[in-house]
């Protein structure tokens, strides 16, 4: 018979609910996650935008209570990951879910595929693109194009 070490369930283990970014994020209204973004059109070299986001990240634990540590990092377009900030949330019992609402001010300097990179105790457990087009931005369903 073969055995297999048990996870050990003396720590947090996180899984990830999910991941997305969210202009307008207001944090008196923590789970109001109505306004998501995919990208952004009508990008230009002349006026590279700058725009806040919100990576608003559900975290599932999945044992015990504890300190999950979190870094994160944006990916430009042909770059490596940079880490732009780090911290840690506290969560207090098995299957319970944290909500980390990420704030952070990004110059998008190229267009392409931008990701938002989120590393929990050591692992990159979340990958979100963000795709900055210079074709116009689609009109909104039920706008007048």
């Amino acid at each position: 018979m073969i055995e297999f070490p048990m996870p050990d369930q003396s720590t947090p283990r996180v899984a990830v609910a999910f991941a997305m970014f969210c202009q307008g994020y207001d944090p008196a209204h923590p789970t109001d996650l109505r306004q998501m973004t995919t990208g952004i059109g009508g990008w230009t070299a002349d006026a590279p935008p700058t725009v806040e986001l919100t990576l608003a990240i559900g975290l599932w634990n999945t044992a015990s209570a504890g300190r999950v540590a979190c870094r994160i990092g944006v990916r430009r377009p042909d770059d490596d990951v940079v880490y732009i900030g780090e911290g840690d949330t506290q969560i207090e019992a098995a299957g319970e879910m944290a909500l980390m609402p990420l704030k952070f001010t990004l110059t998008l300097d190229r267009p392409g595929l931008y990701w938002a990179i989120g590393e929990f105790d050591g692992q990159v457990l979340v990958e979100v693109p963000f795709s900055v087009s210079e074709a116009p931005p689609p009109a909104a369903a039920g706008a007048p194009a």
